[in-house]
């Protein structure tokens, strides 16, 4: 009996070795190709002691406006009121910014963003922060 499973079993251990080795691979394919988030300011997870007044990204490319969003979201999932997109140019690598065009009161945010690069195709991202009360 053992003899009539070890062809299942071994054609069955090389999907699975096979599946795990072409997901890196994947992965790996997209960070080449896309644009991916290399900092952020406000940075992941800070904690601020007052409202920032830009949301800054900075992508391992140049990024497509027009074909690009950010959004910052409240614990309610309210939106914040961003100005459009623009690249400053003055900084290092030219980030993304997004002014701050409302008041934003102490609490948790989201920063949801989507990027696109050269080849036009999306990648998404989000990251948190904290306003800390007065």
């Amino acid at each position: 009996m053992l003899r009539t499973l070890r062809l299942p079993l071994a054609a069955l251990l090389a999907v699975v070795v096979l599946s795990a080795a072409a997901r890196p691979r994947a992965e790996r394919f997209a960070e080449r190709f896309h644009p991916r988030l290399e900092k952020s300011n406000p940075a992941k997870d800070t904690v601020l002691a007052a409202a920032p007044a830009t949301i800054e990204l900075w992508f391992s490319e140049r990024v497509d406006l027009a074909a690009s969003r950010v959004q910052v979201v409240d614990v309610a999932q309210k939106p914040v009121t961003l100005a459009p997109l623009w690249h400053d140019e003055a900084k290092k690598d030219g980030p993304v910014v997004a002014q701050v065009k409302a008041p934003m009161a102490p609490g948790k945010y989201t920063v949801n963003w989507v990027a696109a690069g050269s080849d036009g195709h999306p990648v998404r991202g989000s990251f948190g922060f904290t306003i800390r009360a007065p």
